[in-house]
C-alpha cells in the first residue's frame, strides 16, 4: 500500500483516485469480473477505505463513468450553443469523434456493459448520444427530409471511431465534411 501518498492526499483527490483505479480495473476484467478487493488493490487502498468514500461497486461504476458520458455532453452542448447551425453540427461531430477517440475502451465497455448487466442498465449512452444530436440538428436550424436515415449516418459514423480511433485533426474534419455533404445531399432528396 501507498501509505505516504494516502496521508497527503484530499478527500476529493483520493476520490478521484479511487475512481480511475476503477475505470483501470473495468475495463481490464469487466463489471461482473471486478470486485471491490480489486478496485481497492488498484487504488493502493484497503477495502474498508473504498467503502469510506462509495457504499457499492454499482456507485463505484456509475461514479467513473458520468464524468466521461453526462458531464462532455453537457459541456459540448454548452459549447456550441451560440454556433450557427453547419458550424454547430461540425463542432458536435468534432467533439463526440474526438472524445470516442481518446475514451474508446471505456465508452466499449460502458456500451457492453449497459446490455448484459441489469445492475447498470439504465444508463444508454446511445440514446443521449442520438438525442445531443437530434436537438442540436433542430436548434441549428438544419431541416432534416430524412431524418432517420440522417441520425443513422451520424450515429453509426461516431460509433465507428470506438473500434477506429483516430487523433489526426486534419484526418477528422476531412472525414467530418465529407459526412456532411452526404447528409446534406441526401436531405435534399
Amino acid at each position: 500500500m501507498k501509505s505516504n501518498t494516502s496521508k497527503r492526499m484530499s478527500r476529493e483527490e483520493r476520490r478521484e483516485q479511487i475512481l480511475e483505479s476503477a475505470l483501470n480495473v473495468f475495463i481490464a476484467n469487466g463489471y461482473n469480473g471486478s470486485t471491490t478487493m480489486d478496485i481497492a488493490k488498484e487504488a493502493g487502498i484497503s477495502e474498508v477505505t473504498l467503502f469510506r468514500y462509495f457504499d457499492s461497486k454499482k456507485q463505484i461504476f456509475l461514479d467513473a463513468i458520468d464524468p466521461i458520458l453526462i458531464s462532455s455532453l453537457k459541456e459540448s452542448l454548452v459549447a456550441s450553443k451560440n454556433l450557427e447551425s453547419i458550424e454547430k453540427l461540425r463542432y458536435i461531430l468534432k467533439d463526440r469523434i474526438k472524445f470516442i477517440s481518446k475514451h474508446h475502451e471505456v465508452i466499449k465497455l460502458i456500451l457492453m456493459e449497459s446490455q448484459i448487466n441489469p445492475e447498470i442498465a439504465g444508463f444508454n449512452y446511445i440514446d443521449q448520444i442520438t438525442s445531443l444530436l437530434q436537438n442540436s440538428i433542430k436548434e441549428a436550424g438544419i431541416d432534416l427530409k430524412n431524418e432517420g436515415i440522417s441520425l443513422r449516418l451520424l450515429m453509426g459514423s461516431i460509433l465507428s471511431f470506438l473500434y477506429l480511433p483516430e487523433f489526426n485533426d486534419e484526418e477528422i474534419n476531412n472525414y467530418i465534411e465529407k459526412l456532411i455533404n452526404i447528409i446534406i445531399k441526401s436531405n435534399r432528396l
